[in-house]
């Protein structure tokens, strides 16, 4: 079962593929791509948990991040044997990368605060009130270098917001965004509101190409950053991205 989707895991319908620890060449995670539909049906369950989760209180949302984070110090030792084994890091490396993320969520949460709420200006004649509201459905492509820090850096910031997540993490590192997102699950997020897929080149631009997400964000080449830009720049009114190497 290699695909989080709508609160259920499922199989990919999509090309099998595997993972080797790059150090010792054995397997560590092996399944099955999500195909079109299947990046079809992530997209709409994020887009039907999108209006629940965007009127929780924030308070609500931010108790669940913090829930886990607390899950990613618990459960530290593992992950970071998850992120060394895929990625061949140093064991040291790996659990930098852990403790990286687990900072995240109060950055991301002090962040949150300072950058959102409503704000008045008077003007000549009369006067203007700024207000904040999320994006709606994002999708988040994770690297295969960090593969969990740096969308982590995305999709914490993003749940806190109000958003809802479409996660498609490398394909060189499936069983690290599995991980992730099985954390996710344990800390108690509502159903829809977090979607995994996994696969390669076919997968992300099945992903990069729907109608109905609202932005795209990622860390990587600027070719990647080409390759995505433009179906979801047509689909989209607003479409911001972060690190795309240009």
């Amino acid at each position: 079962m290699s695909l989080w989707i709508n609160g259920e895991w499922r199989p990919g319908r999509g090309p099998g593929f595997s993972k080797q620890d790059p150090v010792n060449l054995k397997v560590v995670w092996q399944g099955e791509a999500a195909d079109a539909g299947q990046v079809a049906e992530a997209v709409a369950a994020a887009r039907q948990a999108f209006p629940s989760w965007a009127r929780l209180p924030f308070a609500a949302r931010q108790a669940i991040v913090e829930k886990f984070a607390a899950l990613l110090e618990a459960s530290k030792a593992e992950l970071t044997a998850v992120i060394g084994a895929e990625t061949g890091k140093p064991r040291w490396e790996a659990a930098g990368e852990v403790t990286a993320m687990i900072n995240k969520v109060a950055i991301s949460v002090k962040a949150y605060h300072v950058r959102t709420g409503e704000q008045h200006s008077d003007l000549p004649d009369g006067a203007a009130t700024l207000r904040h509201r999320p994006h709606g459905v994002l999708a988040v492509f994770g690297p295969y270098n960090f593969p969990g820090h740096l969308p982590n850096g995305h999709i914490v910031p993003a749940l806190l917001a109000g958003n809802t997540v479409v996660f498609k993490p490398s394909e060189l590192t499936p069983r690290s965004g599995e991980a992730v997102v099985k954390l996710w699950q344990q800390a108690g997020l509502p159903v829809g509101v977090l979607n995994l897929v996994q696969g390669g080149r076919d997968t992300g631009e099945a992903l990069s190409g729907q109608a109905d997400i609202d932005g795209l964000l990622f860390t990587g080449s600027s070719t990647t950053g080409f390759l995505s830009a433009s179906p979801a720049g047509r689909a989209t009114a607003e479409d911001p991205r972060a690190g795309d190497g240009r």
